[in-house]
């Protein structure tokens, strides 16, 4: 695995990360990256802080976010990136995804109390300085002793089928990434091979992305091997998207997820960051 000077998807303590925006700002830069973006879940509060800390650190970051969308068989995550966090359709758009989030989270802790696991509501809420997540249940439930690991903790209390699962009305595709096109940015399907769909269901979804006007596939992704990063390369061919790259990184302690170790992208596929309005002392390539 190299190590890239292209990071564009990352999390902070403004969603489910477990740094704040400027200290993972100084990770990437200590890692060698020099063009990042912030991508929180369904939140823009870390992008301030994260570009200053950019500015001092001497490297670029972009305004980024990552949300949640409905599909027909279910749900997908898609970035905006080089987006503006003031844009009003885009503020109006996070501010109801969050609404969904508090929801969700409520009946999760309730359902937990009913599953014999009780106090997660207000340890989730001391954990989520931002919006809260699935993954702050799933820290909470393994400092109670419920689970002895955070994977555990999902596949026990919080997958769906679980005690402690509540789905969540998520603004559709389409609505999404008009949010996105509306702050200036550009749409990119995030982590494709992770979501378990049959290769037909994969290219229903992503042409369900593309007629919705996203223009970009994450092609490598944090944790993904060269078997994902060449199926996700030929989605991008297939569907005339330009290719991401992004680590996903939320967490330190998971250190198979790092920022800035990422595959390169195939000479043959035109970088998103190309396309994007970044400063002259960033990459042009990676």
């Amino acid at each position: 695995m190299s190590v890239s000077r292209v990071d564009l998807h990352m999390h902070s303590t403004a969603s489910d990360g477990h740094l704040s925006p400027a200290a993972v700002v100084e990770r990437a830069a200590e890692s060698g990256v020099r063009l990042m973006a912030l991508t929180d879940h369904d939140s823009v509060d870390g992008v301030a802080e994260a570009q200053t800390s950019a500015r001092e650190q001497g490297i670029a970051c972009l305004a980024g976010i990552e949300l949640s969308a409905r599909w027909a068989r279910g749900v997908v995550h898609i970035v905006g990136l080089d987006i503006d966090i003031t844009s009003p359709a885009l503020v109006e758009g996070v501010t109801r995804q969050q609404a969904e989030r508090h929801d969700r989270a409520a009946r999760i802790a309730e359902r937990l109390a009913g599953a014999g696991v009780p106090g997660m509501g207000d340890r989730v809420a001391q954990l989520a300085s931002g919006v809260p997540g699935r993954a702050h249940f799933a820290r909470a439930l393994v400092e109670q002793g419920a689970s002895p690991t955070f994977q555990a903790a999902f596949e026990r209390y919080l997958k769906r089928g679980r005690p402690g699962y509540a789905a969540v009305q998520w603004a559709s595709i389409d609505e999404v990434v008009a949010w996105i096109h509306a702050a200036g940015g550009t749409a990119v399907f995030a982590h494709p091979l992770r979501y378990g769909l049959s290769r037909g269901a994969l290219r229903a979804v992503i042409q369900a992305f593309v007629d919705a006007g996203g223009g970009a596939i994450e092609v490598a992704n944090g944790g993904g091997g060269r078997d994902d990063l060449s199926a996700a390369a030929a989605l991008a061919r297939r569907f005339g998207l330009t290719a991401s790259k992004g680590s996903d990184f939320h967490d330190p302690d998971f250190p198979w997820i790092e920022i800035g170790r990422l595959e390169p992208i195939p000479r043959d596929l035109t970088p998103v960051w190309e396309t994007l309005r970044v400063t002259p002392d960033t990459p042009a390539n990676d």
